[in-house]
């Protein structure tokens, strides 16, 4: 008995241990953080109510970072509200700085001779205008940057305690100043947007942060001088996003390469194919040996013993293709200030147009396209083209023809500045849509668009047309979805006014299919109602049928189903018509016996009291005739007057003025 109590005291002892790890574990597993991404703003919303926490909203991007439980989770996707969900990846910076004292003149380094960048400089051409998001570990404050504002979010101040960022950002924009370091685009506007942390970790949860801030700040290009992670979906959503909003993103393809540069060692987000990704070369033009292989690199930059800006106001030289990244991303700022109006997919290309090829002839996995070069186009070729004097198609077919080269990009920029009157127009034409929608501003909006020839420009102008539609779209949705799951005449009411106010659109078209299914479904009780009465026509069937189809709100199918019990109701009153007539011709007991009896078949009151009352008037005049007779046998009491009497008596409705007169007669 005392082994069995001390087994006892010891369970009631464990049990409060395995209920506080029960309960840990509960809490663990309901704190486990996602990246969701969601397919409305109604879904938004429900995952905010069901999720534990909320860690992130997006401006532009349809992502929630949150905590839920996996069961929840699982819910939501099955459900439809979740496009996909992961968990949120971290990764490290992987390159290793050496402080270094000043070892050549500014202009003079091996990187910058490379690209003959002191040709753009020497024509003016610097970056001014553009600005450029660095998401890295923050930029440090130097006198060989000025940095032109930023964001942390991974503390309270973008100042680097790393060193990574302010490496990259000198190579961006270190000023000309006479010391130091020379930056590819001196005078272009960098932003530090800080996302890794002081231990080189960042994950892409702080990243995505920091591409929906580079969105809604206007950037121009973003520089991702990081590697080292796996796919993440949630990460590609993000860059798809900025790629959409004409944002231009640079990426290092990685230190991940092999001696042979062999397989495809490119790390995300490089190998996105929205993402520039670069590769690093030596100073012999050689590829570096660590430097990623693949298919996904673009172009190839100098990434050995770059010297560049570091923390406390030194200066370091850094391997890597996070340095060889910042090269690119200068050299597009320079593009960018020189053809103002060429699209994010033409400067895309324009690299290419002057790129000096490396390696094997022609595209390659170890250096892409090969290295750019700053190269001014022939102005002499452009001016004759422009001034030809043939038509816009003509010219256009005329640029789009041309074999790839720096003046072809210089004549799609003129093109595209010639064309800023029709996108102000299409501009214009979007603010008057918005506040008034209707079909006709939708054919202005796909004839103007025609008139574009830049692809990504019209493709831009189409985006912002449809999201404009889908803006003016959603509260019809909402009301739709609404009477969809709960059907009320209200709810109808409210999803066809909302429909009522678009103009003619194919998702319109869907939609009002979608709530006249719905409708279906809601009139089913109506549509068996009146088969039913069709089947049995009693008054009772009718009744409910009537009340039935008149308790749904106003629409096509409530008006088919009224016309159709019409016609049962005008079907009953012809045959009654039919008999009353029988009965005015021949007015006999029998006849009015058969027509009453067929007027009490029609079971619309309305019509019922109209055709009672005309059977009546014919009663009455029959009466009128029979007091006439009862009247004169009165006076008279002839055997003729009492048959004459007696035959209209007989003939009339049996009732109480029936029998009186009999009793008269008597």
């Amino acid at each position: 008995m005392r082994k069995i109590l001390l087994i006892g005291l010891l369970c009631i002892g464990i049990l409060p241990v395995i209920s506080l790890l029960a309960a840990e574990a509960s809490l663990a597993k309901s704190e486990e953080s996602f990246i969701v991404k969601y397919h409305s703003e109604a879904s938004k919303q429900l995952i905010i109510r069901q999720a534990d926490a909320v860690m992130e909203e997006f401006e532009y991007l349809p992502m929630l970072t949150i905590k839920i439980s996996n069961e929840q989770l699982k819910n939501l996707k099955y459900e439809g509200h979740i496009e996909f969900y992961e968990e949120n990846q971290q990764f490290t910076l992987q390159n290793q700085f050496k402080v270094a004292n000043l070892s050549s003149a500014e202009l003079e380094r091996w990187n910058l001779k490379a690209m003959d960048l002191q040709n753009s400089w020497s024509h003016g051409y610097t970056g001014k205008g553009v600005k450029i998001a660095i998401i890295d570990s923050g930029v440090a404050n130097h006198s060989d940057l000025t940095i032109a504002g930023g964001r942390s979010f991974v503390g309270e101040s973008y100042d680097d305690d790393h060193g990574h960022g302010t490496h990259v950002a000198g190579i961006i924009a270190g000023k000309h100043n006479g010391v130091g370091v020379a930056g590819v685009a001196p005078n272009a506007e960098v932003y530090a947007v800080k996302a890794i942390k002081s231990d080189g970790v960042g994950d892409v949860r702080v990243v995505l942060q920091a591409i929906d801030w580079a969105i809604d700040n206007h950037m121009d290009i973003i520089n991702l001088s990081f590697g080292d992670l796996e796919y993440a979906q949630s990460l590609h959503e993000g860059i798809k996003k900025a790629s959409e909003h004409g944002l231009l993103i640079v990426a290092a393809s990685g230190n991940e390469g092999n001696d042979n540069g062999t397989g495809n060692t490119i790390n995300y987000p490089a190998r996105h194919e929205e993402v520039i990704s670069v590769a690093a070369i030596n100073p012999y033009f050689n590829r570096s040996s660590f430097s990623g292989t693949g298919d996904m690199n673009d172009f190839a930059a100098p990434g050995e013993e770059i010297y560049s800006t570091y923390l406390n106001g030194q200066y370091a030289t850094y391997n890597g293709t996070s340095m060889a990244t910042p090269h690119i991303t200068g050299m597009l700022a320079l593009l960018m200030e020189q053809y103002p109006y060429a699209t994010p997919t033409e400067l895309r290309e324009g690299l290419r147009y002057i790129t000096d090829d490396l390696g094997d002839a022609g595209f390659d996995a170890l250096y892409g396209y090969g290295l750019p070069k700053f190269r001014l186009p022939n102005v002499r070729v452009v001016e004759e083209l422009l001034k030809s004097g043939i038509s816009a198609e003509a010219l256009n077919k005329k640029i789009d023809s041309m074999p790839d080269s720096i003046e072809k990009l210089a004549l799609k920029n003129e093109r595209n500045k010639a064309e800023q009157t029709i996108i102000k127009e299409i501009d214009q034409l979007l603010g008057n849509f918005e506040k008034n929608p209707t079909g006709q501003h939708l054919n202005d909006f796909k004839a103007l668009l025609a008139k574009l020839a830049a692809t990504d420009v019209r493709f831009q102008k189409q985006k912002e047309v449809d999201a404009v539609i889908e803006r003016l779209l959603e509260p019809a949705t909402n009301a739709v979805t609404t009477f969809i799951k709960n059907k009320t005449v209200y709810n109808y009411k409210k999803a066809e006014a909302e429909l009522n106010k678009l103009p003619s659109l194919n998702k319109k078209n869907d939609l009002e299919e979608a709530l006249n299914e719905a409708l279906k479904e809601f009139a089913k009780k109506a549509i068996d109602s009146l088969a039913q009465y069709e089947k049995q026509p009693t008054k009772s069937q009718y009744s409910y049928a009537n009340f039935s189809i008149n308790s749904l709100p106003d629409s096509s199918i409530k008006s088919e189903l009224l016309e159709k019990l019409a016609k049962q109701v005008q079907a009953a009153v012809k045959i009654a018509t039919t008999n009353i007539k029988a009965y005015e011709k021949v007015q006999t007991l029998k006849n009015y016996n058969k027509a009453v009896k067929t007027i009490q078949s029609v079971f619309d009151e309305k019509q019922r009291e109209l055709l009672g009352n005309r059977i009546q008037k014919t009663v009455n005049i029959n009466t009128a005739k029979a007091k006439t007779r009862v009247a004169n046998y009165e006076k008279k009491k002839t055997k003729a007057n009492l048959n004459l009497a007696m035959k209209l008596i007989r003939e009339l409705p049996n009732g109480k003025e029936k029998q009186q007169l009999l009793k008269r007669l008597k």
